[in-house]
């Protein structure tokens, strides 16, 4: 065989070896990047929840895109957390009001969640609602678990609520209150009776 075909001969093996290796890095990379990808975004999303500061007798105020005084927060003691978890409260009491800085309801808990953002507050365990406190005939909300939206002038429940308002009682699976409209509506599994017990609880 002439040199020249030699050195083409072994010329083509080399780059035959070459492309097989290159070809077997190529998978092995692959399925390295895909077996360590998921882990990696895994780690990436994975946002830890860590109390960063504890407070007692905190007064927070929440003002609206118009600067005015939308609510207020007392809680006898604040835990809050890392990554826009948000704060834990203890004994929880809030005021609401509407634009001409009348208080349209009052309410209290044994616990509560805020959202870092002061929007979306959560009150838990033996909540007290009072509807227009200040009037002649305050309607009185109670149950286990209520969620007040700051932006949408909202308080919501999906579960069971008592709903008193002196002459009539009533019991609902769904609530919501429109702060700007003043609606109280009970939507769901309504169930009324007429209150005979003229002592109207007052509040805490």
């Amino acid at each position: 065989m002439p040199i020249e075909g030699k050195l083409i001969g072994i010329m083509s093996m080399k780059n035959l070896i070459t492309i097989v290796v290159l070809f077997f890095l190529t998978i092995g990379s692959y399925l390295f990047l895909k077996t360590i990808t998921p882990k990696m975004v895994k780690e990436k999303n994975h946002t830890e929840k860590k109390a960063v500061a504890t407070a007692y007798g905190v007064s927070t105020r929440y003002f609206n895109e118009k600067n005015k005084l939308q609510y207020t927060l007392l809680s006898k003691k604040v835990i809050e957390y890392s990554n826009n978890y948000g704060a834990e409260l203890v004994e929880p009491d809030v005021t609401v009001f509407d634009n001409a800085m009348i208080t349209i309801w009052q309410g209290n808990a044994d616990r509560g969640i805020v959202s870092s953002d002061k929007d979306h507050l959560l009150l838990q365990n033996n909540v007290r609602i009072v509807e227009m406190p200040l009037g002649n005939k305050p309607t009185y909300i109670t149950g286990e678990a209520m969620t007040y939206q700051a932006k949408k002038s909202l308080l919501t429940s999906d579960v069971p609520v008592k709903i008193d308002d002196g002459i009539i009682m009533q019991v609902s699976d769904k609530l919501t209150l429109d702060t700007k409209t003043k609606e109280l509506n009970a939507t769901d599994k309504v169930r009324a009776t007429y209150n005979t017990n003229k002592n109207i609880p007052q509040k805490d």
